[in-house]
């Protein structure tokens, strides 16, 4: 799978400290956004420690042969999407026993993961950082939100006081590092030539409609660094009252892929 990826965070107009951790691991197939949360920094601390946690597990499989199974996973899902699953549960325990030092207690993290198996893609994630797929034109939400208004509208009762009530809405029902142990969503992706895949914190979502995402996603005439840019424009200009974070990953066509590589090198 032939890939161009493009990032970036911003404070916001609100926050002094960014909370947001990312990663981006091309050479690896890995990206991932963990948005913190905690008083003291605590956030800033638990999204780190989640992102690195996953990254090294996910950089020592690569090497090593054995699986890193500390919890059985039953799902039907490749080897590689449940390991990837289990380093989640892992950066869970890493956080929660970090919660022993009283500068960091009650803190945790969102994370929304995105890695690569030959033509698909596996995405984990625990929380209300959101997963977007753009194709044919069509933007839609891929991964799970972890909140009490989506939880209440995935089983059918009516909540249309907590859709527009903030509290409900930002109230988190699965977090890393809370419990000793955590639910996480996954899902298999097979996405297509020209499709672009968003992972973004809440901080780009709650101050920038979807429309208003997608239009900028599927502009033909802005390169992925200049998409991007204006994603974490708009949002510092519809209110920039979190951070934001963005990564877009662009599933390039052969051809295409060639000509960038040709240009790369040039």
């Amino acid at each position: 799978m032939k890939l161009k990826v493009a990032s970036g965070t911003d404070t916001g107009l609100k926050r002094k400290i960014n909370e947001d951790a990312y990663l981006v691991r091309e050479d690896l197939g890995l990206f991932i956004v963990a948005d913190g949360m905690g008083g003291h920094r605590a956030g800033e601390v638990a999204s780190r420690m989640v992102v690195d946690t996953i990254s090294e597990c996910w950089t020592r499989l690569k090497t090593k042969s054995e699986p890193f199974l500390i919890r059985p996973v039953l799902k039907n899902i490749s080897e590689k999407a449940k390991n990837l699953v289990n380093f989640v549960y892992i950066a869970n325990k890493v956080v929660h026993e970090a919660q022993k030092n009283p500068e960091y207690f009650q803190m945790g993290s969102t994370v929304s993961v995105i890695a690569t198996e030959k033509e698909i893609m596996w995405l984990v994630n625990v929380g209300d950082s959101p997963v977007y797929q753009l194709s044919n034109g069509r933007m839609t939400l891929i991964s799970e939100v972890h909140s009490i208004a989506a939880e209440q509208r995935r089983m059918g009762i009516d909540n249309s006081f907590g859709s527009s009530n903030p509290l409900m809405k930002n109230i988190l029902t699965r977090v890393i590092g809370i419990n000793d142990t955590v639910d996480v969503y996954v899902k298999k992706i097979v996405p297509e030539a020209g499709d672009m895949i968003l992972i973004c914190s809440d901080g780009l979502v709650n101050y920038l409609p979807e429309k208003a995402i997608r239009s900028i996603l599927a502009n033909l005439t802005i390169s992925l660094e200049e998409k991007v840019k204006a994603l974490i424009d708009e949002a510092n200009n519809g209110g920039g009252g979190d951070n934001i974070t963005v990564i877009l990953i662009e599933i390039l066509k052969e051809i295409i892929f060639k000509k960038f590589l040709n240009k790369f090198k040039s």
